[in-house]
């Protein structure tokens, strides 16, 4: 008799498990922005190739080299093997920095673990820097929908583990000859936690400052404070002024930021990535994006 009652619980417990996995499955493709019929070669990923003009850049810094990605996404449909390819093709480029602006997970506390793993694997010459970004907080929005308790500290300790600077309202100011190139990151715009009073706190405006942001609604807010580049994700290259159910879900106050690069004001822009983390697109203005950027004297 007991063991047809402990059968019973194995059998329910192998059916919530996978009843749970399903639930994650369909919500990850729905918070990754819709259903895709099939899986992109690996060479479909886009490298683009952009001069960084930044005023008062020291010579020690000219011809240095930023790889930008965003929206890494690991979760039940982005898998680690995915974003390896793309982790083996940083490190073939051999760049200087590489910044990851956000959504490296979506989905329970231990793809946080699993994300990092395979971002301890990225060798810069110098540093990877990140942000968070709404879905490393929870399942789609920081501020209570989806909401996985502790996620973002969770995540936050691992990426130190890996290696990676984690900037949340931080800056990072690298030295060389005298030299200094600035690095400022915030907390996702939409959790509770963004704060870039904070992150400005500790630099020096009169030199370069390149700000990691998840947001690009944040980018006029840090240019204000002294940036000059503003890297950003979240959009994934789609444009919420066509997609209803996605403007609800994801909304957006400055919708004209939606890929590429932006004009913030005098010598100051913003870049909008369109992200690593779909692994099934058919959209030839959706490919997977490494932005590697050229740092210039202006």
């Amino acid at each position: 008799m007991n063991d047809i009652f402990f059968s019973s619980r194995a059998r329910a417990g192998f059916a919530f498990g996978s009843l749970k996995r399903f639930l994650w499955d369909a919500a990850s493709r729905l918070a990754l922005g819709g259903l895709y019929i099939w899986e992109m070669e690996n060479n479909w990923v886009l490298i683009q190739k952009m001069p960084m003009r930044l005023r008062g850049l020291g010579k020690a810094f000219d011809g240095a080299t930023i790889a930008h990605v965003s929206d890494l996404h690991l979760s039940p449909i982005v898998r680690e093997g995915y974003l390896m390819k793309f982790v083996n093709a940083i490190n073939a480029l051999e760049v200087d920095f590489i910044a990851i602006t956000g959504d490296m997970v979506t989905g329970p506390k231990n793809y946080a673990r699993r994300v990092a793993k395979v971002l301890s694997n990225l060798r810069p010459k110098v540093a990877t820097l990140t942000c968070l970004g709404n879905h490393d907080y929870g399942m789609w929005h920081p501020s209570g929908l989806g909401e996985v308790r502790g996620l973002s500290h969770y995540l936050g300790s691992h990426m130190v583990d890996a290696g990676v600077s984690l900037l949340n309202n931080d800056s990072h100011i690298f030295r060389r000859d005298g030299q200094i190139l600035q690095f400022v990151g915030v907390e996702d715009l939409w959790s509770h936690q963004y704060d870039p009073a904070s992150a400005y706190r500790k630099v020096d405006t009169d030199a370069p400052i390149v700000a990691l942001v998840h947001n690009p609604d944040a980018a006029p807010d840090l240019a204000a404070r002294g940036a000059q580049y503003v890297l950003a994700g979240h959009t994934h290259g789609k444009d919420t002024r066509k997609r209803f159910i996605r403007t609800l879900v994801l909304p957006s106050r400055q919708r004209q930021f939606v890929v590429g690069q932006y004009p913030l004001g005098v010598g100051q822009f913003l870049y909008v990535n369109r992200g690593l983390g779909h692994s099934m697109r058919i959209q030839l203005d959706q490919r997977p994006e490494i932005t590697i950027f050229q740092l210039l004297a202006e």
